[in-house]
């Protein structure tokens, strides 16, 4: 990486942190939600599932950047999530959280779609997907605080609102935000505005769908698999609060480093392709062992699961940047998010109506077996390892981009 690669990267390190962190003090805190508000497990799936739902208007965020540019957008989606969060830590009532959580949502899945935007657009194409790679890890490092902050939640049967209060300190670093980051240098305002659907259009429907398709099928299978962890092992094999947390910081931290890593470096040497169907593979057979095994298994079930999620992610982001123009690049990448929040959806309606049927661990099962499947529309699409999204980001160029000197 060149010396202003590194800059940018540093800048967006923290709006990976940030995201990592606050987006993720949902998860943390659901345990605890589920006890005050006396939630049964469908009704734990009903909260999450209109909080996902709610998430598919951040695709107007993403349409704002595609005519008016990355920067303010990106901006406002960090504030978005950042005070509701801070919001949720003072709220009362099983009504306002969800509200609140909603709109914090919408921040989050924002945030996510156009820093992937902007670094793709602003790093050389042969280091891209290690680039996205490390934004990931420093997002994972933030949710890692998160969980590390979670026996805090313990101190009493309010305590958890702690979590969301703490999560939304970023908003503090978002004017100095506001003063250091640029637009990207591969944006020039459209000649004429795209529709919001453009990307569904006959010129791109056919790249555009099978990668809906497997964001889609992805996050039925990984939604579940995640959210529902933690209540897995604190309320269904009792663990306890610490416990469990240690047990998902131990297992996940190196599968999250080691496949972020991993699948960033072979996505930039060995293809997009190769990288995603191989990752898939692992992180499917993690999963539905998680929600299969007991005692130290469960540890080796989580490393698998979230190295291959892990490894799928820089893979799969530089895949979406690649395919798509400039000009709809974010508009499409939001459309492949709300593809995997349709999925989440889906996966969350499973375990409502099919957990109590099939029991847990064959609905995730089945769910494994979906994606394992959804994976195969990767043949259909061009590999595009080494493409040169804009002549201006190699690097070469008088720093005018994303970081302003």
């Amino acid at each position: 990486m060149t010396r202003r690669e590194w800059r940018i990267l540093s800048l967006f390190g923290i709006v990976g942190i940030t995201q990592g962190w606050a987006g993720s003090a949902v998860t943390h805190a659901l345990p605890f939600v589920q006890t005050e508000f006396a939630l049964s497990d469908a009704r734990v799936f009903d909260v999450m599932a209109i909080v996902r739902a709610v998430a598919l208007v951040a695709i107007v965020l993403s349409w704002w950047s595609d005519h008016h540019g990355r920067r303010r957008p990106l901006l406002i989606a960090l504030l978005i999530l950042t005070a509701g969060n801070l919001a949720t830590g003072l709220t009362a009532s099983l009504a306002s959280f969800v509200a609140l959580q909603s709109v914090a949502r919408i921040g989050t899945i924002a945030v996510g779609a156009l820093a992937i935007v902007v670094l793709a657009e602003e790093v050389a194409p042969a280091i891209r997907g290690y680039a996205i790679a490390l934004y990931s890890l420093l997002g994972s490092m933030g949710t890692g605080v998160g969980l590390l902050l979670r026996p805090l939640a313990d101190a009493g049967p309010t305590a958890w609102r702690l979590l969301f209060l703490l999560s939304s300190a970023p908003i503090l670093v978002i004017p100095f935000l506001t003063r250091s980051l640029g637009e990207s240098r591969a944006f020039t305002p459209p000649l004429r505005r795209q529709r919001l659907t453009a990307v569904l259009g006959p010129a791109h429907a056919g790249r555009f769908w099978r990668m809906a398709a497997l964001s889609f099928a992805l996050s039925a299978f990984s939604s579940p698999v995640a959210n529902l962890a933690l209540i897995r092992l604190e309320n269904g094999l009792a663990w306890s609060t610490g416990a469990a947390s240690l047990m998902l910081v131990l297992s996940s931290t190196p599968g999250v480093i080691l496949g972020l890593l991993i699948g960033g470096r072979l996505a930039d040497t060995v293809g997009r392709r190769p990288t995603q169907a191989i990752a898939i593979g692992v992180g499917v057979i993690g999963g539905v062992a998680f929600y299969s095994v007991e005692g130290w298994l469960l540890g080796v079930a989580m490393f698998l699961a979230t190295l291959g999620g892990s490894a799928f992610a820089p893979a799969y982001a530089s895949h979406r940047s690649e395919l798509f123009p400039t000009e709809i690049r974010s508009t499409a990448a939001a459309w492949l998010v709300n593809a995997a929040i349709a999925g989440g959806l889906i996966g969350f309606a499973a375990g409502r109506f099919a957990v109590d049927a099939w029991g847990l661990s064959v609905t995730i099962g089945v769910l494994g077996v979906a994606l394992a499947l959804a994976a195969t529309a990767l043949v259909g699409l061009p590999e595009t390892k080494g493409l040169t999204i804009h002549e201006r980001a190699a690097g070469t160029d008088p720093p005018t981009g994303a970081i302003p000197v």
